[in-house]
């Protein structure tokens, strides 16, 4: 024992004289050299990754850092750190400094562990890094197959973990501070045709399972979905039940409130990939010109325009619409032919869902929501009456939400249905809906999808432009609509039913009202035409002026 006691002196002795007495440039030489003799004698390899490379944070270890985390509840380890922040949902598990845990991997070992200090310097700040250590034989292995492994692990856990957030655009930019969205609404509380539902589910997935297939057609890996129909269809809702499915940002853009296409271009630029992008009233944001409808947009109306039709179309589908993947855009329109259509191909809008009016099949699974029931000896009076009136998914929800109560809160909603067919029935409302052309009565939705041949992709349907029934008018009617105004002024609805005995007349008194204002809409149209084309005349000539 005192032998070994006076070997260990005899070397830390040798070490003192040697850092005392030798030069620098010799001491270090000697410590290399020592050290790659005592490296031959080790059979494993280390690979430091520190959280900040070049001044910029080093992806490998933010993805060890959420990897480790996620096997750390389920491990023994002395200590652990244990986070939960707004901006993620679960709890958050890390490693406390100067410890180490054994990670397996295709039955390999991977010790890994967790440093922490502080520069030297002014500006003192932290320092953290991992250590990861393994057998030497196995460096290939580690380099090619578990990285990788382990930053794609940790992208998933980031997706799972983060709250969707609202970004909004101000001044140019979008907002530092977006705004967690807590909205309830899924796929599976939303009140939409079953098969309409399944369809937009499975294309969802398809698409976000498609990024390899894309790069191997050379397409960009992108989406784009329009939404239209009345209001209170529930355009809103679905945009949040997507939003939660696929766990996306939302990035909301309004059109009036951007200066330029520049800006534009910059703020599609600005968008995290994985995100939704929302143009609400896609048709009022901006004064787009439809070139279908042949009426030219009026000089002064043109320079007042920030967005260009042109810059809008290079925004959906332009090369700055390559940069980026996994982004989707939503359009919503409450008139969907009041929209250009080149902004509605394919390629730019993919898929075309109508939104209309509560149907049974909507009403059903509305009350199975709020009533938790799936039938009621009621249901029938609700089928014969949903088809002849107007009323929203959300005004069929509001009356159910009235009382808990399955019979009263069903009760109400006919007494709220049968006072709409009643008022419908005295000419003071509406008249009874006419259903799109091609969708069915149990149905409160349509689709109409992209002719592109594309795993996610169906058929295309084409648009055909609706144009207003009744007779074609005489351009010179100014002083007749004149007329016309100041009498609808003094018109009361009892000399109408004064002057109409029946109710079959006066319905016949109200189409021909209606048809002779739809003659007045095409004379006004035409004269906007003829006025627009004077106005741009004058413009030029003062102009050369």
């Amino acid at each position: 024992m005192n032998s070994v006691w006076a070997l260990l002196a005899s070397i830390a002795l040798i070490r003192t004289t040697l850092y005392n007495y030798l030069p620098e440039k010799l001491r270090l030489y000697i410590s290399a050299r020592f050290e790659e003799w005592t490296r031959r004698f080790n059979t494993d390899e280390t690979m430091v990754f520190k959280d900040y490379q070049s001044s910029k944070m080093n992806q490998l270890f933010q993805a060890a850092n959420l990897y480790l985390g996620e096997s750390l509840p389920t491990i023994s380890i002395p200590r652990v750190t244990v986070e939960k922040t707004e901006n993620v949902r679960n709890l958050t598990f890390s490693m406390e400094k100067n410890t180490e845990m054994i990670d397996v991997y295709e039955n390999i070992p991977m010790k890994w562990k967790y440093f922490s200090d502080y520069s030297q310097g002014m500006s003192k700040h932290e320092i953290r890094w991992y250590e990861l250590s393994f057998h030497k034989q196995y460096k290939s292995l580690v380099t090619n197959c578990y990285l990788p492994y382990i930053l794609e692990r940790a992208n998933k856990i980031k997706e799972r973990n983060r709250v969707v957030q609202l970004h909004t655009a101000a001044h140019d930019f979008w907002t530092p501070k977006p705004v967690i969205i807590q909205h309830p609404m899924t796929f599976e509380t939303l009140a939409m045709d079953g098969n309409l539902k399944k369809e937009l589910v499975e294309d969802l997935d398809r698409f976000m399972n498609s990024k390899e297939y894309y790069q191997q057609i050379g397409k960009v890996w992108k989406r784009g979905y329009l939404l239209y129909g009345p209001p209170g269809t529930g355009k809103s809702s679905l945009i949040a039940a997507m939003a939660n499915h696929l766990n996306f940002d939302i990035y909301n853009l309004n059109l009036s409130a951007v200066s330029s296409d520049f800006v534009l271009q910059n703020l599609l630029l600005s968008t995290a990939n994985r995100s939704i992008l929302v143009i609400e009233d896609i048709d009022c944001s901006i004064k787009l010109q439809n070139r279908e409808s042949g009426i030219e947009q009026p000089i002064k109306y043109q320079q007042q325009n920030k967005v260009t039709l042109s810059g809008l179309l290079n925004f959906f589908d332009g090369i700055l619409s390559c940069c980026g993947e996994g982004k989707i855009l939503v359009a919503t329109t409450n008139y969907k032919d009041r929209i250009d259509r080149a902004l509605l191909r394919a390629g730019r809008m993919d898929m075309h869902i109508y939104l209309t009016y509560c149907t049974f099949s909507a009403f059903k699974q509305l009350a199975l929501r709020y009533l938790e029931i799936s039938d009621h000896s009621l249901f029938h009076h609700i089928e014969k009456l949903l088809p002849k009136v107007k009323v929203s998914p959300a005004e069929v929800a509001g009356e159910l939400m009235k009382t808990r109560d399955p019979k009263a809160s069903i009760e109400g909603l006919i007494k709220h249905l049968e006072e709409k067919v009643n008022l419908i029935a005295d000419g003071n409302s509406e008249v009874s809906p006419k259903h799109h052309s091609s969708l069915s009565q149990t149905s409160n939705c349509q689709v109409h999808k992209s002719s592109i041949s594309l795993p996610l992709a169906c058929n295309g349907a084409s648009m055909d432009n609706v144009k207003s029934p009744g007779p074609k008018p005489d351009v010179s009617v100014k002083s007749k609509l004149t007329a016309d105004s100041e009498g609808d002024n003094n018109f009361e609805k009892t000399d109408l039913v004064r002057d109409r005995s029946s109710r079959h007349n006066i319905l016949q008194v109200i189409e021909d009202m209606e048809k002779e204002l739809l003659s007045y809409k095409e004379a006004i149209i035409a004269l906007q035409k003829k006025s627009c084309g004077t106005l741009n005349k004058l413009a030029g000539i003062k102009a050369t002026i």
